[in-house]
Formats: C-alpha cells, sequence, structure tokens
C-alpha cells in the first residue's frame, strides 16, 4: 500500500484561533513582573544587576518583608546604645572641653556590649531569613507564580530552625577560620554561601544544607568567593551613601531622649535598601551555580514546554 501524506489544510471542523494578540504565558508574565530574564548562566555585572532588579520587581512587598527582620534589630541595638557617650550630641561633645570624658565614664560598658553584639550578629541573622525568603519569590516568578508578604513571612518563619542552626554552625566554622590566620575563614564564607537559599528553595536541614552548599559552590571556588566580596563591597559603600544623611543627624541630635530614634532610623534606612540587594545577590549566585552545574535552566523550560 502506497503512503499518502496527510492533509495539511484546515479541517472543516476545526476551532478558529482567536482575532488578536495571544497572550503570553504565565511564566513570560512572572519574569516580566519581576523583571528577570530567562535563567541562564551569570557574570559578575548580571548578578549585582540582577539583584536589584529582583528589588525593583516587588519594592513594596520586599521591603515590607525585609522590615520585618531588620527593623526589630535596628532598634533594639539603637534602644541599647541610648547612653553612647552619656546620650550628648556632637555639638555638645565639642562646645564642652571635658565632656568626653565624663560621657564615657557615664556609659554603660553592659549596655555597649550587648549593643555591639546585636548590631553585629543581628543583621547577619535577618538577612539568612531573607534570603531564604527572596529564593522563594524568585522561584515562583520564574515558575509563573507569585507570593504575597504574609507567605513569605509564614515560609521563612516556618524555616526558623534549619536557618538558625546553619546560621550559628557557619559563623562558628567563620571563627574558626579567623583564628587560623584569615583566609580559611574566606574559604568557609565561600563554601556556605549559598545555604540559606538551599534551605528555602530545597527544604533541606542545617548539616544537609551546609554540604549542599560546599558541593555548589566548590565547582566554581574562586569566581563565587569574588562575587561575594564584590557584592559584600558593593552593599557597603551603597550603604554608607545612603546612611550619611540620617548618621549625620544622629550625632548632632545625640541619644539622650528620643534621639536614640533617629539612631535607629539611620540603621533601618539603611538596612531596608542593603539586606535584600545582597540577599538577592546570593540568590542569583545560586541559581547560577543550579543552572551551571545541573541544568536547571533547561529544567524549567522542559517544565514550560512539557507541562505534564
Amino acid at each position: 500500500m502506497e503512503w499518502v501524506a496527510p492533509e495539511t489544510g484546515p479541517s472543516p471542523t476545526a476551532t478558529r484561533p482567536p482575532v488578536g494578540p495571544v497572550p503570553a504565558p504565565a511564566g513570560a508574565r512572572a519574569r516580566r513582573r519581576g523583571r528577570l530574564p530567562r535563567l541562564r548562566p551569570m557574570t559578575a555585572s548580571d548578578v549585582l544587576d540582577g539583584a536589584f532588579d529582583v528589588l525593583k520587581g516587588a519594592p513594596g512587598t520586599i521591603l515590607a518583608f525585609t522590615a520585618v527582620f531588620a527593623v526589630p534589630v535596628q532598634l533594639l541595638g539603637a534602644w541599647l546604645q541610648r547612653d553612647l557617650l552619656g546620650g550628648d550630641s556632637l555639638l555638645d561633645l565639642i562646645n564642652e572641653a571635658d565632656a568626653s570624658l565624663e560621657a564615657v565614664e557615664s556609659t554603660s560598658p553592659a549596655g555597649d556590649l550587648w549593643s555591639q553584639v546585636v548590631l553585629l550578629f543581628g543583621p547577619s541573622l535577618a538577612l539568612v531569613f531573607i534570603a531564604a525568603g527572596l529564593v522563594r519569590l524568585v522561584g515562583a516568578w520564574q515558575t509563573g507564580g507569585d507570593l504575597t508578604l504574609g507567605e513569605l513571612v509564614r515560609g521563612s518563619l516556618r524555616m526558623a530552625w534549619p536557618l538558625l542552626a546553619s546560621w550559628f554552625l557557619v559563623h562558628l566554622a567563620e571563627g574558626v577560620g579567623m583564628l587560623l590566620c584569615g583566609f580559611p575563614a574566606l574559604a568557609a564564607m565561600t563554601w556556605f554561601l549559598v545555604v540559606a537559599p538551599v534551605v528555602g528553595a530545597e527544604g533541606l536541614g542545617p548539616i544537609e544544607a551546609m554540604r549542599r552548599s560546599a558541593r555548589l559552590t566548590s565547582r566554581r571556588f574562586w569566581p563565587v568567593m569574588g562575587l561575594a566580596i564584590l557584592s559584600g563591597l558593593v552593599s557597603t559603600l551603597f550603604g554608607y551613601a545612603l546612611g550619611l544623611v540620617p548618621t549625620t543627624l544622629s550625632l548632632l541630635v545625640g541619644t539622650d531622649g528620643l534621639g536614640w530614634l533617629v539612631v535607629a532610623a539611620a540603621g533601618i534606612v539603611t538596612s531596608l535598601v542593603t539586606m535584600p540587594i545582597v540577599a538577592a545577590a546570593t540568590v542569583l549566585i545560586y541559581l547560577d551555580l543550579r543552572v551551571r552545574t545541573e541544568g536547571l535552566d533547561l529544567e524549567l523550560d522542559a517544565r514550560e514546554v512539557l507541562p505534564a
């Protein structure tokens, strides 16, 4: 029997295509909303630019989510610093010759110590929760969904135990590395850089997340270290620029009375911008590692073409 090619013309019973522009799929709409390009291997500039794009994708939700964790830290640290330098302002210290000595004598050593502890470890702990939330938000954008503020907060709080435990273990490893002349601390920071995104995206426990992070980053150790240092430097300089005016105002007002609220406002303004940028850069590094080593971009493309 001779093979006959099937008819290529339209069937009389076929449904006519709709008139007008074809709506984009949900994944494309989500990517446009997040202003994120399709997943692909990223350069250093792609990671830094992408971190700002994540913040611009949903600024209200991300800033409010950051405030949930950053504002309590800054308020507590500023309240503990309320008697720093005796509560005098910078102008008082300049006008009075012996004011600095009296201020130092009137400062509470215990309060100053606790304020340093809170302001040293509090922001890094808040950053862990923010990164775990942002990786879920960016993942939702890439797969055609979205998350509300309540969903972000509840999701991060449900992961509190592995996030807290991994944060403690990572900082313990970095502290041991600092005792061993410094470079081992940089190595530990690099190996465990994406622990929070791993916990947020894959739901692993603290030890499993640290192992997973080390496996991903060890394949691109030096580029990841460079990206971590570069993103930290950019966020620090950006934070200094943002906090210059409120910090100067807090020095002029002093911490006496309600002046500590001005100090808190300076820290809050800086944290609300720098923390999500650092967290988003960490999330993009995690996604870039998965794209380069596991073909995550191909997997997501296959899901769009073959949703079954």
